[in-house]
């Protein structure tokens, strides 16, 4: 491999003779780079491929040939532009276009899509932060919101309340619920029951066998137990 600089770097396809350039290992023709070797003008170029890194003289393109490329090629002004060629030598005729080299517009041109980019990204970001803003602002105006609605509401619960209040003095003078009255408990039948003891005399239950009053409680209205 040559420690100089190739005399061209194609790009894309490059046709000699309407044939295409290309590799002769690898058959691939998009990276290409062309090689002066010699002094005269009819000695073969040598053609390397960077895909395959394969190269060799070639039988068509020579000295002269690249010479009239070089001299034919259009150059750069802008980066719109493309460095073409369509050169000419004794007879053969090459076409094709070089790897395009730097210059001044090119900066300019990546300064320019850097600046949208960063503007593009710039209202990207702050429309991203105006949302955030109103999402927060239209949470506190309903957390307020909510928090006077039940203010409110509670307010008027305690008006009506007020309200019923006020009236139900007005029509009963304040009095309270009327007290409900206790049933009256029936009597008991049992001969003899007061409170729910019955007195009887009795020997069976005096403890000096003689006869005397004793009270038991009644088995019937049981009163004694409640």
């Amino acid at each position: 491999m040559f420690d100089k600089r190739p005399d061209l770097k194609l790009t894309g396809l490059a046709y000699v003779d309407g044939q295409p350039l290309v590799c002769a290992e690898c058959e691939g023709g998009f990276s290409l780079q062309v090689y002066k070797r010699g002094f005269r003008e009819v000695w073969p170029a040598f053609v390397s491929c960077l895909s395959c890194g394969h190269g060799d003289d070639h039988q068509v393109v020579t000295n002269g040939l690249v010479d009239a490329a070089l001299a034919a090629r259009t150059g750069r002004r802008t980066a719109e532009d493309r460095d073409t060629f369509t050169a000419e030598w004794r007879g053969i005729v090459m076409t094709g276009e070089l790897v395009p080299e730097f210059v001044l517009d090119d900066a300019v041109a990546a300064a320019k899509v850097l600046h949208e980019q960063v503007s593009t990204d710039a209202k990207a970001w702050w429309g991203a932060k105006k949302k955030q803003g109103k999402a927060q602002v239209k949470a506190a105006t309903e957390t307020a919101t909510g928090a006077a609605k039940k203010k409110a509401g509670d307010a008027v619960s305690a008006a009506k309340a007020t309200a019923l209040t006020t009236a139900w003095t007005l029509q009963t003078g304040g009095a309270g619920p009327a007290a409900m009255p206790k049933p009256r408990r029936s009597r008991c039948t049992v001969k003899g029951c007061r409170a729910g003891m019955v007195t009887i005399s009795s020997k069976v239950h005096s403890a000096t066998g003689k006869t005397r009053d004793v009270k038991i409680p009644c088995g019937v209205c049981h009163r004694r137990a409640t």
